[in-house]
Parts: C-alpha cells; structure tokens; sequence
C-alpha cells in the first residue's frame, strides 16, 4: 500500500494516517518517508501502537540511534530519553525532579543533541501520555531554519556569516541550576563544540538555514560576550514570528519524526504539576558535521 499523506502547511510538515511503524517497514516505505521528511521536514504518522522496543527498532531503520549522555535518565533502553513528568514506573513527579527540570529546558528553542560534533539526524517521539484538551500547553511547536534564514536582511547575513555558536551539555546546568552536577565520566564524553550560525546543506543543493539554540547557551562566539548575549537575544526574537512556525497538537500515539539539521523545535509551558506528559524518544545519529560558510565540503 502506498503511503497516503496530507500538508500541514506549505513549508513543513505532514500527516499520515495509514502507517504501522511497529511492524517490520520495507525498504520501498523507507525510502518514501526519507524522502517525504527531506521535502517537509516533519511527519506525523497517527494512531501508532509502540512501546520502547518497537520505537527503536522503527527508528534504527533510518540510522544509528544515540545513547543518551546520561544513564540515570533512562530505565530500560539506553537510546530511549524519557521526555515526561512521570516516571518509568507511572509516578506523576514533582516540578523540582531533575528530570522535569529538563522538560522546562526543553521550553527553550533547540535542536536535539547539538552538543554532539555531529548533531542529531532525525528525533522520533511518541506520545504514551498527552494533556487534555482544556489543559494550556503542552504542545511541540517547530521553527523552520530554512525560512527563517530567507528571511533575514541581508546586512544581518553578512554579520552572522563568520561566527559559531558553543554548544556544552554540562552548561545546560549554568541555565538550570538546580540540576545535580554531571560526573566526570559524563563531561569527558561530551565536551563543548562549536557549530556556525549559518549551516550549509550539501543534499538540498547547498541552500543555507540557521543553526543555533537556546538550551545549552545564550551567547555567540566570535564577539563579545555582551554582544554575543545581544545577538543571541535578537535571533531568539527573530524566530517568534509566526510564519516560520508549525504547532502540533497532540493526539494520543501519535508519533512525530523530524529533522534537526532544518528545524528547531520546543515544548509550549503547562502546568507541570497538574498534568501528566509521557513520551518516549529515539534519536537518530547525525553522520556530518554542521558544515558553514567557510567549510571545506568534498
């Protein structure tokens, strides 16, 4: 059966309805959806049944997946990041648990594990456990790159043209303070690396897009560190505007895929405390670096 599938939008996203991912997927699908997420960049396939093993096993049909930096963050499978305010045994946590915490990072602009020398490719999330529909919040909300570096006056292309951003995992804790210490162990293997502001896309015909986040620092390098802070908040704003956007709302298992190398995406704020939020993530190793302006691509 041929993949059947509706726009969201003009510029990103699309739905699918008539899709298992929890049985084995064939090549020919495969390569449909890989060239359905390379032209929108975000897929919704409806009314999936998963658990942790099948999501991974659907998920390593695109790639490599990641381990998460932390094991004490995950319970049963390593490459599952447990993105919820309830636990793994069911119990709904209190807003000071360090792993809801990181859900309230996760209310920052980002694309996923740019603390990586090659980011991540594709993030799969499913939802177990979604709001209801009078709760306020809770949505994934996505911002095209591509757009918004289109978009951008030229004189402020020029500036960015040079500079890089420092992504540090460890420095998520200088933004939540309240997050207990990293081990050694953990900050040897993901020390800070630094990706330019505009990334090249040698497979779309080396069209260019933003790249930057807000939850692992609020400066660019390359400047002072006021302007560098000037220039974050300025491209943090820029973003907002509306016409870049896509806002899912979820539905119970739904399963959402996207590509971080053209999107930024965050949580919208709920009430952490009242609601229950359960989804589990598998992440898709990126193969390249963020390749720049003044990269050296074969």
């Amino acid at each position: 059966m041929t993949i059947k599938f509706e726009d969201i939008t003009d510029h990103t996203g699309i739905i699918i309805n008539n899709f298992d991912a929890s049985r084995d997927v064939n090549d020919k699908k495969i390569f449909q959806i890989r060239e359905l997420i390379q032209k929108k960049h975000f897929i919704c396939f409806r009314n999936q049944n998963l658990n942790e093993d099948t999501l991974l096993n659907f998920a390593r049909q695109f790639g490599t997946l990641e381990s998460y930096p932390e094991k004490d963050k995950t319970k049963k499978n390593i490459q599952i990041f447990n993105v919820a305010n309830v636990s793994s045994e069911g119990d709904h946590l209190s807003e000071d648990d360090p792993r809801v915490v990181l859900q309230k990072n996760n209310s920052r602009w980002h694309t996923d594990s740019s603390y990586r020398f090659y980011p991540a490719l594709f993030s799969l999330l499913y939802g177990k456990e979604i709001l209801p529909k009078e709760a306020v919040g809770g949505q994934t909300q996505f911002c095209n790159m591509l757009l918004a570096y289109d978009d951008l006056p030229k004189e402020m292309k020029e500036k960015l043209q040079p500079l890089h951003q420092v992504h540090s995992y460890n420095d998520i804790r200088r933004l939540e303070p309240s997050l207990p210490e990293l081990s050694i162990e953990e900050k040897q293997g993901f020390p800070p690396v630094t990706h330019p502001l505009i990334r090249i896309h040698p497979d779309r015909n080396m069209t260019k897009s933003l790249f930057f986040t807000s939850n692992t620092s609020l400066e660019i390098g390359g400047m002072s560190f006021k302007e560098g802070k000037e220039l974050h908040s300025w491209l943090v704003n820029y973003i907002e505007n509306k016409k870049f956007h896509l806002t899912h709302d979820w539905q119970i298992n739904d399963l959402i895929m996207w590509d971080n190398r053209v999107l930024l995406h965050r949580v919208i704020p709920y009430d952490y405390s009242k609601y229950r939020r359960a989804m589990i993530r598998g992440t898709v190793e990126g193969t390249t670096p963020v390749y720049g302006p003044f990269s050296q691509i074969n």
